[in-house]
Parts: C-alpha cells; structure tokens; sequence
C-alpha cells in the first residue's frame, strides 16, 4: 500500500499534472537525464545534423538569385532584383521544354515499371526456401547499389562497346559477317539503358524495405491459408501484397514526388555527343546553364521551379491515396 503513493506521485510528475510550474521543470530534467544517458548517440545525432543544416538548409538562402540578374562580382545581396524575368524567360527556351517531357517520361518510365519490378523481385527472394541461395542472391543484387554512377556507367560502357562483350555475343548469335554496332552511341537505345541501368542498380537495395515488412506479416495467415488450400501464389497476392500496402503506397508516394527530378549522375555518364540532344533532362539543362555558362540566375529558377512542382505532385498523390486506401504520408 506505501508503495502506490510514490507511483502515482512519479506519475504526476512525469506527465506535468503536479504543481505550478512543476510541469515544465519536470519535463527539463527528463530531457537532461535522456540527454546524459544517451549522451553519444546525441553526439552521433549532432554531426547528421550539422551536416543538414550547413549543405541542405543554409544553400537555400541562394534560392533569391532566382529573382536576381546575379553576378559574382555584386554577390547574392547585391545583384540587381528582376522580379518573374527568369520565370518568364522558362517557357521561350526550347532545350528546356523538351528536358521537361524527357524528366517526366523517364521518370514515369522508373516509377510505373522499375518500381513495381522490386516489389515482384521482393516477392520472388521470399519464397525461396534455399537460405544460402537466397541470401547469396540478395547480396549480389544489392551490391551495384554501393557503386558510384560513374562506375555503373564504365561497366555499360565496356559491356557495350565495339568490341566488347555485347558484340561478341551478337556475332556469334548472328554470324561473323554481321556488323558491330554500338548502341551506346545510338539515340533509340538511350532509354533501354537508362531504364535497365537503374533496375540493375537500385533493384535489389529497394527490396531490403519489402523484405522487412513482409517478415512483420502474421505467420497464422499463412498457416490458415495452407488449410483452406491456398498455395504460394494465392498466398502472395492475397496475404502478402495487402499486408504489405501501406509500404508499398508510401513508397510510391514518396518517388512520385520525384516525378520531375531524373537521376543527374546517370544521365550525365550516359550522355554523349550522339545522345545528348534527345536524353537532356532538367538536371542536366540546370548544370548546364548554370554551370557552363554562368547563368546562375535562370539556373536557379529552373531549380526553385522544379521543387516546387515536385512538392505539389507529391501533395496530390498523397491526398489521393489518402482518399483511396486511407494511406498517406501526412
């Protein structure tokens, strides 16, 4: 009985029902304690966060030279104020009208082929029964993930060249007397290997997120399914994929945000003097522009544009979702 005087007494500390301004001192020592307590992952939590601030945060005071005639020698709060000029000036370049339909083709491409890919591939890697294989498997698959752009690129690069592997087995398909060709030179292939690039890049690391919902799946639906009959495929689409919705819409959500943001990195070591007119994408025009010829300031209105376009796409689909399925991000 002397003990639940204390408890209750603890409890109303802890939630700041005590006393006037009890409260608030409370809630203070609980975080200095948790802060001591946890002490080096607080420390580990600073360098994240400081690195946040000072690269992500900190950058977007640049976001003025959109409505700026910048110039390096005026710097950002000296630059003459132009209002929309750039904004305006968008829509009469034609490098960036068609960088806009190929950013949304390719990114469409990703997001309504590659994306379902992953979660089939997720789906596949579960029944395997062989641990060792499948574990072998999945380490093989997410391995290209760790590689940098640059080093993907090389590997397409040397896969498809003249005289490289592709050819090689070309001829030996078709004949010695067929013609090396190099697709990696030729416009119509652009969008096969972007495509087929990024699956093999990024399939396998987007599975680890599948996996580790569908491990969080009731056993008993599996053992009732087995009784009333069901095999694995019936198992998979009708206990598996609903199990693992939520996860797959916030996904989706969250990569349909993306929408008008194609992959810089890949498509720059792709790029070359035959491809670069039909593969320009938003990124690459941005770079260029603002980079190669200094124009800083329509650079940044190509930037400031895109993310706020991406943010209303991300928002839509999210309340449609949300009015769909009840799953949203927010």
């Amino acid at each position: 009985m002397s003990t639940n005087p204390v408890v209750y007494g603890y409890h109303d500390e802890d939630s700041g029902s005590g006393g006037k301004g009890g409260g608030g001192n409370s809630q203070k020592a609980k975080l200095s304690v948790r802060i001591k307590r946890h002490a080096l992952l607080y420390v580990l939590l600073s360098f994240s966060l400081v690195w946040t601030i000072i690269f992500c945060y900190v950058p977007m005071a640049g976001i003025v030279m959109a409505f700026q005639d910048f110039n390096v020698v005026d710097g950002v709060f000296g630059s003459p104020f132009v209002g929309g000029k750039h904004f305006a000036s968008m829509v009469t370049i034609e490098p960036l009208r068609r960088a806009v339909v190929n950013t949304v083709f390719y990114s469409a491409l990703k997001l309504f082929f590659a994306f379902p890919l992953t979660i089939v591939f997720a789906l596949m890697l579960n029944e395997l029964r062989k641990m060792i294989f499948k574990r072998v498997v999945q380490t093989i698959s997410y391995l290209p993930h760790f590689l940098s752009w640059i080093a993907i690129v090389s590997l397409f690069y040397s896969f498809f060249e003249l005289y490289g592997p592709f050819n090689d087995i070309r001829l030996g398909m078709l004949g010695p007397d067929a013609a090396r060709i190099n697709i990696l030179m030729m416009s119509e292939y652009f969008t096969g290997l972007m495509f087929w690039s990024h699956v093999y890049k990024e399939i396998g690391w987007g599975t680890i997120i599948y996996l580790a919902a569908i491990a969080g799946v009731d056993a008993q639906m599996y053992e009732a399914a087995v009784v009333d009959g069901c095999g694995r495929f019936k198992q998979a689409i009708y206990i598996t994929l609903p199990s693992i919705l939520p996860t797959i819409v916030i996904l989706f959500i969250l990569q349909a945000g993306g929408i008008l943001n194609a992959n810089f990195e890949q498509i720059i070591g792709l790029q070359n003097l035959y491809t670069q007119e039909s593969s320009e994408v938003i990124n690459t025009i941005t770079y260029k522009y603002g980079l190669q010829q200094g124009r800083f300031s329509l650079a940044t209105a190509f930037g400031l544009t895109q993310g706020v376009v991406s943010f209303m796409v991300m928002f839509t689909v999210n309340r449609i979702t949300q009015k769909l399925s009840g799953i949203g991000v927010w």
